[in-house]
């Protein structure tokens, strides 16, 4: 279970979330949309706890994110998988040693490890490019990659932030299949897009949490305004 509890983030004079409170329960898929600036990555980091809260508590599996000590992030986000816009994939490796370097982190001895890689690049339908490298592959193929880089552990929550950013419609439509498997296995999935006729096709499993979305006051859902917004988005939020 996730849960945000009168969270406000500020950067600088320009506020982000103002009293923002979700729970998101085990197992649920969950997409998040708005524009740039709308705080949808600003939600990824306070989970991974690259940045806090300025205000409030968040809480994964009932543990307060602000009880975890820097010391222990690393373990931490071993329970945390990510799908990043631009891949991060390490270039001097091979398909194989980008899901090797992470699978070793957990211990295990090889035989376990290569079985759990090759199962991950199966369920991707990417195993024959086990040998290649980063720079011989489509974006489509290094977002697979990636996702199974995120898989590779078993986490129990995926955070995915615009993984179809820079793939084509057909790709873009893969990883949606892929992430719906995922879904499937029991995985917490939080998903943020600002393309969410992409998306769309998850709904069925899932629900969505627009950070657009506007009250009669003129506040977003997070409670920034129209004008601050507009000005965030100057900044990686």
């Amino acid at each position: 279970m996730i849960e945000f509890s009168h969270v406000g983030k500020s950067y600088g004079d320009l506020t982000v979330f103002r009293d923002f409170n979700e729970r998101i329960e085990d197992g649920e898929l969950v997409i998040i949309t708005g524009k740039s600036g709308s705080g949808k990555t600003t939600i990824m980091n306070l989970l991974l706890k690259e940045i806090e809260p300025d205000t409030g508590k968040i809480y994964l599996k009932r543990r307060c994110l602000s009880d975890v000590k820097t010391s222990e992030i690393p373990f931490y986000r071993r329970d945390i998988g990510v799908v990043f816009q631009d891949f991060k994939l390490f270039d001097d490796r091979t398909v194989y040693g980008n899901l090797e370097v992470v699978r070793n982190l957990t211990g295990g001895n090889r035989k376990e490890t290569e079985r759990r890689i090759t199962s991950v690049l199966t369920m991707m339908g990417i195993d024959r490019l086990h040998k290649r490298r980063p720079k011989e592959l489509s974006g489509g193929e290094k977002q697979k990659v990636c996702m199974a880089r995120a898989i590779i552990n078993n986490p129990a929550v995926l955070l995915a932030d615009e993984p179809t950013g820079n793939l084509d419609p057909e790709s873009s439509a893969e990883v949606m299949k892929l992430l719906e498997l995922i879904h499937r296995q029991g995985t917490t999935i939080l998903l943020a897009t600002h393309d969410f006729k992409t998306a769309e096709s998850l709904l069925s499993r899932g629900r969505r949490i627009d950070l657009d979305q506007r009250s009669s006051s003129g506040y977003s859902s997070s409670g920034i305004s129209v004008r601050e917004r507009n000005s965030l988005e100057q900044y990686p939020t």
